[in-house]
């Protein structure tokens, strides 16, 4: 278990991993280049579509409504629970639901997060029950219902906040630098050239000695071990210094700062050790140019321990007939080439992407082996869907997922539960928008050999995309300014929010 546990890990950094040298090397550069280029592609052209991801992340909003229009419950104890449904009943016929809504304000440099209850307050059509505006100077919260004031913190200062409001979670030093352009880098998808000229030169290390093959079409690879504990220390320098990354960097380290020197320590030491003792290999099938299938294994005496695999069909169309496996083994079986494994996990996915049409389907699953040495852990399978066709007029969106739990194989107890949900509507685009519109959501929930749940709720439910920002989110002018405030003061605010708590008790619709 120590070499998996240990050895795991390095693997995953040699996934993705490609570098420069001799011409085998400078071959397998440019194809992992192109390969990871048309991926990236295909991806930005599913958002893009569908979501207006890159315009979003520019500027613009998103908006997202949910109200109850109607329900059905069928089930073993259905009668019993609809008895006590009268606050559904109260949602229907008072017209009661949420609003969200989220903005991306380039112009003004902040992101802008609002939470409103409709109808929940007799004669009030909408409530707000959070604002938040993250700028570049100031985080800011107000719940104007609650309290007609704006609690203000500065953003590079929000790790203090956290650490008053929670000392024992979060160390005084915990300085975060929550800024709106923080965040804005945080949405990239491709690092800056700055944080790639660290991966390329813990790249550079990784293949500097590495055995490289060709037969046809297949490429292997054998990575020479001190290179790889070279590479490891290479690769986190390039990783904590990522323009993406380096904020959930510096807040962890801080956050976990003792796990992070056990790490530290103990690859100094232990990983090291044990790295020498393993052989990392790399196999790549290419076709057209285009990497079709990788394998990645790390193999202790001859047995592989872990294994890392992608199939890719057709990058005209990725999503179509593409596999990732992950297999972890015992390294210290009797038999090395028993396939026992520890756990294993699977994703695969089938379907289409245009310009105008999605039709996706994948799946997921996780299972582990049962062992004396190890808890009883569960079999986990997810099924995921999603249409939508903006070239038809109606009846062109759905949504689903489906979700098997099943117990331990050694569990005597057996007992597995099904649940999914169906979700079906319509979608309109136009040039700045995006709209999706559900009008049906199906539920069921399912029991082994026991109980099976229908829940068939009717909705006026949509999701908005815009180019534009749909409504601005307008906070109180009066600012409470957290880090400054006193003790007393703190009092007098929740006595007022106790009591404004209190008299809008007496005016809630329900």
């Amino acid at each position: 278990m120590r070499y998996v546990k240990l050895c795991g890990f390095t693997l995953m950094m040699l996934i993705f991993t490609v570098s420069c040298g001799n011409k085998d090397t400078k071959n397998i550069i440019s194809i992992k280049k192109a390969s990871t280029e048309k991926l990236i592609s295909a991806f930005e052209k599913f958002e893009n579509n569908f979501m207006l991801r890159s315009d979003i992340f520019d500027n613009g909003s998103a908006k997202a409504k949910f109200f109850l229009t109607d329900y059905d419950l069928q089930g073993p104890k259905s009668q019993d629970i609809s008895q006590t449904t009268t606050i559904a009943n109260t949602m229907i016929a008072n017209k009661i639901g949420i609003t969200g809504l989220w903005v991306n304000d380039k112009k003004a440099k902040a992101f802008k997060y609002s939470y409103t209850l409709n109808n929940i307050l007799k004669n009030e059509e909408k409530t707000d029950l959070i604002n938040i505006v993250i700028g570049q100077k100031n985080i800011e919260a107000a719940s104007p219902s609650i309290f007609n004031k704006t609690f203000s913190i500065p953003a590079q200062d929000f790790g203090k906040a956290l650490a008053l409001a929670a000392p024992n979670e979060f160390p005084a030093n915990l300085n975060i630098d929550l800024t709106y352009n923080t965040l804005r880098t945080l949405s990239s998808i491709r690092p800056n050239k700055a944080s790639q000229k660290r991966y390329d030169k813990a790249q550079h290390i990784l293949y500097k000695n590495a055995v490289i093959t060709q037969n046809g079409d297949i490429y292997s690879i054998v990575f020479n071990n001190d290179d790889v504990v070279k590479f490891i220390p290479a690769l986190v320098d390039a990783v904590k210094n990522d323009n993406r990354l380096k904020f959930l960097w510096n807040f962890y380290k801080k956050l976990l700062e003792k796990e992070f020197k056990e790490i530290e320590e103990k690859f100094n030491t232990e990983i090291k050790d044990n790295i020498k003792d393993c052989t990392f290999t790399e196999e790549l099938t290419v076709k057209n140019n285009l990497v079709a299938k990788a394998r990645y294994t790390v193999a202790v005496s001859g047995k592989e321990i872990v294994t890392f695999s992608c199939d890719i069909k057709n990058y005209e169309n990725p999503i179509d007939g593409m596999t990732y496996t992950l297999d972890i083994t015992e390294s210290n079986t009797a038999d090395k080439d028993s396939k026992a494994g520890i756990v294993s996990c699977v994703f695969a996915s089938k379907g289409s992407v245009t310009d105008t049409t999605a039709d996706i389907d994948c799946s997921v699953s996780v299972s582990f082996t049962d062992t004396p040495d190890t808890p009883l852990l569960p079999v986990f399978d997810m099924h995921g869907t999603f249409y939508a066709d903006t070239a038809k007029q109606s009846d062109n969106f759905k949504i689903g997922m489906d979700m098997d739990i099943t117990s331990s194989r050694n569990d005597n107890m057996n007992e597995s539960i099904a649940t999914s949900m169906q979700a079906s509507g319509s979608v309109v685009k136009a040039p700045d928008m995006i709209t999706y519109n559900i009008d049906t959501i199906n539920i069921e929930m399912e029991e082994a050999e026991k109980e099976k749940y229908t829940l068939k709720l009717g909705t006026d439910t949509s999701v908005i995309f815009s180019k534009n920002i749909l409504e601005d989110i307008v906070m109180p002018k009066e600012t409470v300014k957290v880090l400054e405030t006193k003790v007393n003061e703190w009092q007098a605010i929740k006595d007022e929010i106790t009591a404004n708590l209190s008299a809008l008790s007496t005016l809630l619709n329900l």
